[in-house]
């Protein structure tokens, strides 16, 4: 032990300022860590996708130990619009249910709607109303059926009917960040459309959390 510390006294600290350790008369000082920043569970900012936490074991150790660990702690949210009314065009028509991507990664989508026709029906009517999550207001990338108004009536008799039903539509999707995702709905019709009087997406609401990076 005699001669390790008399080589370390003797060894040369170069003075850079960039060199942590320090050249004392009684030896060399070396800087001790000291843990600092989040309490365990904490997050920073609506961005942060991992929690990082960091625990000292206690005591004074030498050297000093701690465990760390990480936990996926993502961004999320939700936001609602208002009814539309669809005409039996077969397009999709957006609805005022959007949310902004916050940052690039892999997001579970959810979109919901209730969908409400009244017509009258005359023999053979049928309609329909698609729900579906459009991404930056181009193309459909999954869509479903939310509710469909088909009677079969004898020839020459008619009959007024409303038809309800509501549905979701959920998908994984790799987004690069700053992407929309929208509720969109359209109605559409078969050979026979009876008299519609009335077509419409209520509630429509979007969900959104991102899974992973």
């Amino acid at each position: 032990m005699a001669g390790t510390d008399s080589g370390l006294r003797g060894a040369a600290v170069d003075p850079q300022t960039c060199n942590a350790l320090r050249s004392t008369a009684s030896g060399l000082l070396v800087p001790r860590t000291v843990l600092s920043g989040l309490a365990p569970g904490g997050n920073v900012g609506a961005s942060r996708s991992v929690d990082i936490d960091v625990t000292d074991t206690g005591g004074q150790d030498c050297p000093d130990t701690w465990q760390i660990g990480a936990r996926l702690t993502p961004v999320s949210g939700e936001t609602g619009g208002a009814t539309i009314n669809l005409t039996a065009t077969g397009a999709f028509v957006s609805t005022s249910a959007a949310a902004v991507l916050p940052e690039p990664g892999v997001y579970e989508v959810t979109v919901t709607g209730r969908g409400q026709i009244c017509a009258t029906a005359q023999p053979g009517t049928n309609l329909w109303i698609t729900l579906g999550l459009q991404v930056d207001g181009v193309g459909v990338i999954r869509s479903d059926l939310v509710v469909q108004h088909q009677l079969t009536l004898q020839t020459g008799t008619a009959m007024a009917a409303c038809f309800l039903g509501q549905g979701a539509v959920t998908r994984r999707y790799q987004s690069a960040g700053g992407q929309t995702v929208r509720a969109v709905a359209a109605l559409s019709t078969g050979s026979n459309a009876g008299t519609l009087n009335q077509a419409t997406l209520t509630n429509p609401y979007v969900f959104w959390q991102k899974i992973s990076d």
